[in-house]
């Protein structure tokens, strides 16, 4: 048996990965112990692997620093979340992303896709509900501007996130030179985005990565109850303080600072209405879970 490798995983369709191990690339499979349950084997893993002839055998994944759900890759330092005006953003998914990123210890950055084609209000909606939460930057990859994200990748490996035809393979033929990936759109029937990336993939930009992933307009909050919501909200945390309540959960409680922030104006109601859905959906979902 040949001596053992390590790398890491930049690309798995149907249970084939290819595996990069310093400056070579190797394709590789993975027994089955590997493909299923918390120890599959995902974009971004860390891997140990071995030569049989020409093909690599994954014999183990190594501890992974997190795992996002959705799109399913592991071991990220930045998440680009993307929004632009059309498709019509979907900003309740923005805060489902956001509280998986924070649960992750993965950094958030909202990032104003197609920035060319947005006015002033949709820009001041975006700020408003985000400013106070992370970065907000704004591109336009039709235009190859795309420099401020550039940055955020030295050094890191970051990933893609958000709807269909948000703008996230243009960006990223933008980043990568003559990669020349062919772009979606808005499908005429629907009004939603196609899906144009099928699975997950590692590219190399400077001194960083960045992972190309699937399109998604759906994504499940995992591993939070709703009680604990709030403290993925930075925004309701730094006024959680002049609570009532030390676990103000900032629904039905009195004397709540953040509902006082955001009927005296000084905190978006529209993201706290958004809570409120989310705050919702978990606790029904905590309610017949044994049902």
């Amino acid at each position: 048996m040949s001596n053992l490798l390590h790398g890491t995983v930049v690309k798995g369709l149907g249970g084939v990965f290819e595996v990069r191990s310093q400056s070579d690339t190797y394709v590789c499979v993975a027994p089955k112990k590997l493909r299923f349950g918390d120890n599959d084997v995902l974009v971004g893993d860390k891997v140990s692997f071995t030569l049989e002839g020409k093909k690599g055998v994954i014999s183990k994944v190594l501890p992974r620093k997190n795992r996002m759900a959705r799109p399913e890759v592991a071991n990220i330092d930045i998440a680009f979340i993307l929004v632009t005006v059309s498709p019509a953003p979907d900003l309740l998914l923005v805060d489902k992303i956001l509280v998986n990123c924070f649960h992750n210890d993965i950094t958030p950055v909202v990032v104003v896709s197609k920035s060319d084609i947005a006015d002033d209000d949709f820009l001041k909606r975006i700020h408003d509900n985000y400013d106070k939460v992370c970065d907000v930057v704004s591109i336009s990859a039709h235009n190859n501007d795309v420099s401020a994200l550039l940055h955020y990748i030295d050094g890191n490996t970051v990933c893609f996130a958000g709807q269909s035809a948000v703008g996230k393979t243009s960006l990223l033929n933008a980043l990568v030179p003559n990669l020349n990936k062919a772009v979606g759109g808005l499908s005429q029937k629907t009004g939603r985005g196609r899906h144009t990336t099928r699975s997950s993939i590692v590219y190399s930009v400077g001194n960083g990565f960045v992972v190309d992933t699937t399109g998604f307009s759906l994504l499940e909050v995992t591993d939070t109850v709703s009680t604990s919501l709030m403290l993925y909200y930075d925004d309701f945390m730094q006024l959680s303080g002049g609570c009532k309540f030390k676990m103000c959960t900032h629904i039905s409680e009195p004397d709540c600072a953040v509902k006082k922030a955001v009927e005296e104006g000084n905190l978006c109601k529209e993201r706290y209405n958004r809570y409120v859905t989310l705050f919702g959906e978990l606790a029904e979902k905590e309610k017949n879970k044994y049902k």
